[in-house]
């Protein structure tokens, strides 16, 4: 009986190894039923070769699963930023409403929109304007909870959602991070871009509805972004 590697089709693994290894394995067991002793050499062979096998189909699908889990973060996060993206926020939305429903939690959704973004990008360019929204990110990310979601959902307007949180502690939260924000200055390239944001938000419970949520926090918005339009973009130091 040949007992050629190539019979048994090992050197196709890296292609799809499931289907050799299904064919190594029945393989064995006709070996098997011929009366060939387990003790002999080349059902010692064979059996080597089967648990060689079973090791590259594991390592071959443990390779897909860390390219499934990539292509996943990659769809649900924003490439500049590493925060979540739009998708990926609308999906945590989804679930802290679904969470409220069952234990009554509330929170709070903050919209932040930068003020004069294209006259910043116009002025200095846009790499200035990626590193103001990555400084921007930077800032949320790291002055919000651990249990809080923060995205960007678009151009220049970012979300933080505020689970388990009474409205009055995240309202003073908010408060914090107005103040942050709008005291902060980008160094680039010899000049001093200052930030300035207008933010709203809107407290949610177990009766809210995610996309009411979302309108009223965007109209909270707008209310206060509208004097601000008024004011000059920054010119170069």
């Amino acid at each position: 009986m040949n007992l050629n590697r190539l019979e048994i089709g090992l050197d196709s693994f890296e292609l799809d190894p499931l289907p050799q290894l299904c064919a190594a394995t029945d393989r064995l067991r006709r070996l098997a039923g011929d009366g060939v002793p387990t003790s002999s050499l080349a059902h010692k062979e064979l059996i080597e070769q089967v648990l060689a096998a079973a090791v590259m189909a594991e390592q071959s699908l443990a390779i897909q699963r860390a390219r499934i889990r990539y292509l996943e973060d990659l769809s649900i996060t924003d490439e500049l930023t590493s925060l979540l993206n739009r998708r990926g926020f609308q999906n945590e939305l989804s679930r802290a409403f679904a969470r409220a429903q069952r234990t009554q939690e509330t929170g709070l959704l903050l919209l932040c929109d930068l003020d004069h973004f294209k006259a910043i990008n116009d002025t200095y360019g846009h790499m200035a304007g990626d590193a103001v929204l990555c400084a921007v990110a930077g800032l949320l990310q790291t002055k919000t909870r651990r249990s809080d979601y923060v995205a960007r959902l678009g151009g220049d307007e970012f979300a933080v959602l505020m689970t388990h949180s009474p409205r009055a502690q995240a309202e003073a939260r908010v408060e914090t991070l107005a103040e942050l924000i709008n005291n902060l200055v980008i160094e680039w390239d010899g000049h001093q871009i200052p930030v300035s944001a207008s933010f709203g938000y809107e407290g949610y419970h177990h009766g809210s509805q995610p996309d009411t949520l979302l309108f009223l926090a965007d109209r909270a918005l707008y209310r206060r972004k509208g004097p601000r339009l008024i004011e000059a973009a920054p010119a170069p130091a």
